[in-house]
């Protein structure tokens, strides 16, 4: 069935982006139940290695799941490309899914969950929520038999591309904001043979972490499992990371960074502060047991209070409300009220439209938690402590701990004197990610000119601040790589995830193509009759293809879907017929030295 609806809402956008180690297998069980074509193979268990030997009999652009040792788990993806078999992991390093269940398009192997992409030749990750790639495995042809050898200690091992460590190179790249972009910034400056100096500058008190999942699975996620690297990555590799820093001041001119009574000298600058969670002007706001969510002390506090806490309310309707509702009602059932305040009349409805929103509406008012929607809130109150949530429209909710998911605000106010801000909050830049001589900006911060339609977009993304810190960190490093990607998010709720692809500001149509009641659709977002935009749940690899079709410029119009003379079986073929796109670490002078 599909159905079409006008809208003219403008579009905001949320980010989403690790989980505990003995989570993953579980998690990725969960998440995609396909059925596993089996070949005949044969193996030899060896001491430190398996051996197996396969029919060499994979068609041009096949990928085939091969399991060589006793676990589910444990299983190579062997794929065909350019007339050439190559064999790497099967399990995706971000949360272990299964690669067979995902998209080959070209030589890169996109994953069914979050749309990390890897190169099957080489195993780099180039797209996604990533920092590790894939393990590669030799493969020999014998015999009309492809023979494959896999060390154990290297099945499912997430790698670290090759990296270079500092050396006597004098520039110092200084990256003020320790979240995932400056990162991403700081891997690939050494990946692509940089021996400066280093330096990363965070206020928080901890080495950069995922905060993804701190409002999807508030209850289970530890810190040590959401930092991206442990102390020991930036002792090996010369990344400086001063934590519970403060930077006071930035002197564009002078290229200085000023923390307290300190000048540090920079070469280059990478701006990547991020955002702060956003408290609405009203009374009350400060009291006790009001909260925002945005670093992981937050997410302790939240945690402990809920535990005891009788009724919730949750200020806002979009990301970090719903995900949050979802994940405590999930852990603590009927010993809490759950509700949810915003003054849209469903929930995301600026971003996904009202009959996306108004599913998932259905699907948490399902599973018990109650709305206040088309309602704004009047003030917090209470003495001392909030005890009670009063609406502008007369009604009063009783509350002993309150949420605000009421968006982030861009940490501009370093520079909002020296560099061009857009009217996103965010620090205009070219699409090389360059604000001003020697500065570059990137992740939430960042406001750039968008490929597709030249307009100036702030993305509040996990997978676009990973990617703009890598396309940053090579324009530093003078090789001239514009942002060219297609955004990317997901959200989870009740154990469902809805995945998202491509920029929907301003979309003024909604074709929907499946069943909102049981959340299995597509809805592609149009914008003067061009799909500018989807969202999907429960169609494999529906945001995968999506993308990719939106990034070669090859998706139908919105006639054509409307009209049902385009399916996602041919949105694929097309895609499959042009091949990938370009991608920096392969791609002619904005080479990475991996």
């Amino acid at each position: 069935m599909r159905k079409i609806l006008s809208s003219a809402l403008a579009v905001s956008f949320r980010r989403t982006p690790l989980i505990t180690p003995r989570l993953t297998q579980r998690l990725a069980i969960t998440l995609v139940s396909l059925p596993l074509i089996r070949y005949s193979f044969q193996t030899l268990n060896l001491n430190d290695a398996y051996e197996i030997s396969i029919e060499d009999d994979l068609k041009e652009g096949e990928m085939r799941e091969v399991q060589v040792g006793p676990k589910k788990e444990d299983a190579v993806l062997v794929c065909k490309v350019d007339g050439q078999i190559y064999c790497v992991s099967n399990s995706c390093p971000h949360v272990g899914a299964p690669l067979s269940a995902g998209f080959l398009v070209g030589d890169k192997v996109k994953c069914p969950f979050h749309n990390a992409s890897f190169s099957v030749k080489d195993g780099a990750h180039e797209e996604g929520p990533m920092f590790r790639g894939l393990q590669t495995f030799p493969v020999k042809q014998e015999n009309g038999q492809l023979v494959i050898r896999v060390e154990k200690e290297l099945l499912n091992a997430p790698r670290t591309l090759n990296m270079a460590t500092k050396g006597d190179d004098p520039t110092h790249v200084v990256i003020v904001g320790g979240g995932v972009s400056g990162q991403s910034a700081a891997e690939t400056l050494r990946q692509a043979g940089f021996r400066g100096k280093i330096t990363i500058i965070t206020a928080e008190d901890s080495l950069p972490y995922d905060r993804t999942p701190m409002s999807k699975m508030s209850f289970l996620v530890k810190l040590q499992g959401l930092q991206i690297r442990q102390s020991q990555f930036y002792e090996q590799y010369g990344i400086d990371v001063l934590t519970n820093k403060h930077v006071d001041s930035i002197d564009v001119n002078n290229q200085e960074v000023v923390v307290g009574k300190e000048k540090i000298h920079y070469d280059k600058l990478l701006l990547a502060t991020g955002g702060t969670a956003r408290k609405p002007s009203l009374d009350g706001v400060n009291l006790n047991n009001v909260h925002t969510l945005r670093q992981f002390n937050d997410l302790l506090q939240i945690r402990e209070k809920a535990k005891t806490a009788k009724n919730i309310v949750i200020v806002g309707a979009s990301f970090i409300g719903m995900e949050t509702a979802s994940a405590i009602k999930k852990e603590l059932k009927d010993q809490v009220n759950i509700t949810v305040v915003d003054n849209t009349t469903v929930p995301f409805e600026r971003v996904l439209g009202t009959e996306v929103g108004a599913s998932l509406q259905k699907l948490h008012q399902a599973n018990g938690v109650e709305f206040e929607l088309s309602a704004g809130v009047k003030r917090i109150a209470g003495e001392g402590s909030v005890s009670r949530v009063d609406l502008l429209n007369g009604k009063s909710l009783l509350a002993d701990l309150v949420i605000l998911g009421t968006g982030i605000q861009p940490n501009n106010k370093l520079v909002k004197d020296q560099l061009k801000l857009s009217p996103n909050g965010g620090i205009e830049t070219d699409v090389f990610l360059k604000a001003a001589k020697n500065v570059y900006a990137s992740g939430d911060i960042a406001s750039y000119p968008y490929w597709v339609t030249g307009e100036y977009v702030r993305i509040e993304h996990q997978n676009e601040a990973i990617r703009q810190g890598y396309v940053a960190a090579l324009n530093i490093l003078g090789r001239p790589t514009p942002l060219t990607d297609v955004p990317f998010f997901w959200t989870r709720q009740w154990d469902r995830t809805l995945a998202y692809s491509g920029v929907g500001q301003g979309f003024d149509e909604v074709i929907i193509d499946g069943d909102l009641n049981q959340q299995k659709f597509i809805a592609y977002y149009a914008k003067k009759g061009r799909i500018v935009a989807s969202a999907s749940m429960n169609t494999p690899n529906a945001q995968m293809i999506i993308s990719e079709a939106l990034r070669l410029n090859v998706m139908p119009s919105a006639q054509e879907l409307k009209e049902n003379k385009t399916t996602l079986d041919e949105i694929k073929k097309v895609v499959l017929s042009k091949g990938t796109s370009c991608h920096c670490k392969r791609s002619g002078q904005c080479q990475a030295q991996l």
